[in-house]
């Protein structure tokens, strides 16, 4: 009994003293508010949330109901995505707008692999033209798995809440770094390519 009292008073130490202080259902509002803004106003990370994320776990791991706070935030940053999406579209259009005489570009066809990573990163799928649908659902099933793994994180591992974070930021950073630069360099591949076979043509006329 004083054991699993002590538990919960340092999984509940872990969790800011805002959170701590309010009832579940006003805790998970301002979880799936900084859940919004945060997938929205980070658009070059890959798969995000995950800081706000690990924090509702930790709020399961303080004693609240875990449905009340999972499905919650859950909805909010499958939300948080298409929010994302558009924005980066609309983003878009608006410099294409301020742009007439530049033609539009049709995105490029890239593969599988390149698709999915694209679609990790939602503000960016929204802005590189990546049609809705094969966003949406890719987006879908990557963040599953992704929303079982951060939230369980956050409840099991409450009391080294800022550790998990801090490094679950900086290996997000360096993925991200590292996803962008491989699409540049396809892309720069790509055009390179495309060079060369014209050039051959050319010499071939």
């Amino acid at each position: 009994m004083c054991s699993s009292y002590s538990v919960r008073v340092s999984s509940s130490a872990a969790v800011p003293v805002l959170l701590s202080a309010l009832p579940t259902v006003a805790a998970v509002g301002v979880l799936c508010a900084a859940v919004l803004v945060e997938i929205v106003a980070v658009p070059g990370v890959l798969l995000p949330g995950g800081t706000v994320t690990l924090l509702a776990g930790a709020l399961i791991g303080a004693g609240r109901p875990p449905l009340a706070v999972a499905v919650p935030v859950a909805a909010a940053v499958i939300a948080g995505d298409q929010l994302a999406y558009f924005g980066g579209a609309a983003v878009t259009g608006w410099w294409r707008r301020r742009r007439p005489g530049r033609p539009a570009r049709a995105p490029a066809r890239s593969g599988r692999a390149v698709a999915w990573f694209t679609a990790a990163m939602p503000s960016l799928a929204g802005a590189a033209g990546l049609r809705y649908r094969p966003f949406a659902v890719r987006v879908f099933v990557m963040r599953v798995p992704w929303l079982a793994a951060a939230l369980t994180a956050g409840a099991l591992a409450a009391h080294s809440l800022a550790a998990i974070g801090h490094a679950a930021g900086v290996v997000g950073l360096v993925v991200s770094v590292l996803v962008l630069a491989g699409l540049l360099a396809i892309r720069h591949g790509r055009g390179a390519t495309g060079q060369l076979c014209r050039r051959s043509r050319r010499a071939g006329d």
